[in-house]
């Protein structure tokens, strides 16, 4: 569990860092909205255990992110990892790889190993916060055109951790 929140957290930062980052950068002669004021309303979440609706920015952000890469230190260790992660349609799948394209065309290709777990998601209903069983799953029922999310390591070559395909 701490995996996944340590993930959702730095994916947030990094794509929050970016955004803010380029808004800082455009120097817009005439005023427009902030992105923080445009995003509030979005970043609304009603909990299924309540019907009062939960402020959470990174939810959101995190939900709508294309792809990402960040790197995180080990304590134990104090050695360094790089994380990728993409969002997108498969455009090509075999045994030993698969390479996605994501909305804004940006390519990656991950290579499948031993320790890859591959799983299937029924597609969310619209409108819907809750989160869809994930089914076990191999490579082998991936197909080209499927919307997939892949998460792995690597600087250089990346090797795929997990991969979720939504049917």
């Amino acid at each position: 569990m701490w995996k996944r929140v340590a993930i959702i957290g730095a994916t947030a930062a990094v794509i929050g860092g970016a955004g803010t980052a380029a808004y800082a950068a455009s120097a817009a002669p005439s005023p427009t909205p902030s992105a923080t004021s445009t995003a509030a309303a979005s970043d609304i979440v009603a909990t299924p255990s309540t019907t009062k609706a939960v402020k959470d920015p990174g939810a959101n952000r995190v939900r709508r992110a294309v792809h990402a890469t960040w790197v995180t230190e080990s304590k134990k260790t104090k050695t360094f990892t790089t994380h990728d992660a993409i969002r997108g349609q498969v455009t090509a799948v075999s045994p030993t790889s698969i390479t996605v394209r994501a909305a804004d065309n940006v390519v990656e290709t991950y290579v499948i190993s031993p320790r890859t777990k591959v799983f299937t998601r029924a597609p969310r209903a619209a409108g819907s916060q809750t989160a869809l069983p994930k089914t076990a799953a191999s490579i082998a029922e991936v197909r080209n055109g499927d919307a997939v999310f892949v998460g792995g390591i690597g600087r250089t070559g990346l090797t795929a951790l997990r991969v979720i395909d939504v049917k």
